[in-house]
């Protein structure tokens, strides 16, 4: 049997664990934060789908990214994009010829903070999106998934490595996958980093310090408004704008379809209706503190920490590398940093010596 190892043990970490159980050796990584799972290696999967549950049988719990690097053929990365620069640092001088370096999903700049595997005969495998929505019941030793994907889309560096990937990531997920030509495909996926972040926009573009504070906040997606869609569709559109000079430039990136299209939608109206809807996410609430009767932005959630300064913060740089006009996501980021009192900084420019030099490295 394959060896999976699977660094994170949070929502997705967790589904992943009991998943490919069934059919692969798995080793599961926990951080310092995730020690107080006690992770149990029977871990239950209960799925909603399906209304049934099943428990996975995981060889190794370990604290030791050494021990965790080691052991697997295929290491899937679970964790928020902003802990990418921390693991690229931990995990690719451990890493050996032949390894591959799974990206769950692959958007966040992954392929970009781990160049490194590359150079160290690895590969680089990204999702375009997650397989289903995770929620942990009891961390550690029960964990629910629903809305799960009839099929998923995958896209590696090397792109030589695509069929390869496929073969045994639609085997362990038990889904059938699409391989897209271009990694771009899945960096620059118009999913959280600007669906959450034009929603987080439109609810608090008024707050200004930890001073202010909500009687009640609306809930995420089924009270999803017509001015979110608004704002996010416009987004949509410049990074449509971008895709399009990738394509001029040779790099074909045709895996990505608009959000009207991807909710089924033609219209803001239709959009913010089926955001409504959506069973798998329903519930969901806005990111807050309550304290003393009052709600706060939780601006320590991932949705702000992850999905403004590396999501939509990358984003913004492609298109300022590649002059493309994108009003509304710069005012979206900009208001995020002026809430958190920080700075952009995250620049193409630090991982790539030019433009065609990061052409060249997508053209693996």
């Amino acid at each position: 049997m394959i060896n999976i190892s699977i660094l994170g043990a949070g929502n997705m970490g967790s589904v992943l664990a009991g998943k490919f159980s069934l059919r692969a050796n798995v080793c599961v990584f926990i951080n310092e934060f995730e020690k107080n799972y006690n992770f149990s290696k029977n871990i239950e999967v209960v799925c909603e789908d399906t209304t049934s549950s099943y428990f996975g049988n995981i060889c190794l719990v370990t604290e030791n990214i050494k021990e965790a690097v080691e052991f697997g053929d295929y290491i899937f990365i679970t964790y928020p994009a902003f802990l990418f620069e921390k693991y690229s640092k931990l995990v690719c001088p451990l890493l050996r010829k032949g390894q591959h370096l799974v990206f769950v999903p692959g958007s966040g700049g992954a392929e970009i903070q781990f160049k490194e595997a590359l150079d160290k005969g690895a590969t680089i495998t990204g999702l375009q999106r997650v397989h289903s929505v995770a929620r942990l019941i009891e961390p550690g030793k029960k964990v629910k998934e629903s809305g799960i994907r009839k099929s998923l889309k995958i896209a590696s560096i090397p792109s030589s490595f695509n069929e390869e990937a496929n073969k045994v990531i639609s085997e362990l997920y038990g889904l059938p996958l699409e391989t897209m030509g271009s990694y771009l495909d899945v960096t620059l996926v118009n999913s959280n980093p600007i669906l959450h972040t034009s929603r987080l926009y439109s609810i608090f573009k008024d707050y200004k310090s930890n001073v202010d504070s909500y009687e009640s906040l609306p809930l995420f997606y089924e009270h999803w408004d017509l001015e979110t869609s608004n704002l996010l569709v416009a987004m949509d559109q410049e990074l449509f704008d971008l895709i399009e000079e990738f394509n001029k430039e040779g790099i074909e990136v045709n895996q990505i379809i608009t959000l009207l299209e991807h909710y089924e939608s033609t219209t803001p109206e239709g959009l913010t209706k089926k955001l409504n809807s959506i069973n798998s996410l329903k519930g969901l609430t806005t990111p807050n503190v309550f304290k003393d009767g009052k709600y706060y932005p939780d601006l320590n959630s991932r949705y702000f920490t992850a999905d403004f300064p590396y999501g939509l913060d990358i984003l913004l740089s492609f298109c300022q590398l590649f002059n493309i006009e994108c009003d509304n996501m710069l005012k979206v980021s900009d208001w995020y940093h002026r809430v958190t009192n920080t700075e952009r900084t995250f620049s193409l420019l630090n991982y790539f010596k030019s433009k065609e030099d990061l052409l060249k490295f997508y053209k693996l």
